[in-house]
């Protein structure tokens, strides 16, 4: 008696993807990187003129890269995965937005301009330096925001 072959498993094309847009982030972010540390240097002083297009650019490839595969992969879930995480990202991640409203309030009023908050971004104090970093939390407490509420949806469902 033989036993069949098994058949080799395949990885999804949704998969396959998400690592080709990790690949290319990686890429492009080490590119970005030795722009930055050239022209730091002042081997490359051209370089702010090409970075700031680059990085547009490689910003929208990766927005529209992800939206893709994220649209994709949810194709790819049965219904309840899906509803999961329409639940956790609705609650989750409009719950860590109304959250970071707080910092909002504080930022307006006088006592703020005592508070020191630190860049993200090499330490700058420019406008454009503090609203990235303000963008990196809010998207740090979104998603934060979702994993937790994406637990609680699949713990209330066992």
């Amino acid at each position: 008696m033989s036993v069949p072959k098994a058949k080799p498993q395949r990885i999804p094309k949704p998969i396959k993807w998400l690592v080709l847009a990790l690949l290319l982030g990686f890429v492009g972010g080490v590119a970005m990187g030795i722009g930055g540390a050239l022209y730091e240097e002042g081997l490359f002083p051209a370089a702010t003129r090409y970075m700031l297009p680059g990085v547009a650019i490689l910003g929208l490839i990766g927005a529209v890269g992800s939206m893709w595969i994220g649209y994709r992969w949810m194709q790819s879930i049965d219904e309840a995965a899906q509803e999961a995480h329409k639940w956790a990202w609705y609650w989750g991640g409009s719950g860590a937005m109304a959250l970071s409203m707080i910092m909002l309030f504080i930022g307006m009023t006088p006592i703020s301009k005592t508070i020191a908050i630190p860049s993200a971004f090499s330490g700058r104090t420019d406008p454009a330096a503090y609203a990235a970093t303000g963008a990196l939390w809010l998207l740090m407490l979104m998603i934060a925001g979702y994993g937790i509420a994406w637990g609680i949806w699949w713990l209330r469902r066992r």
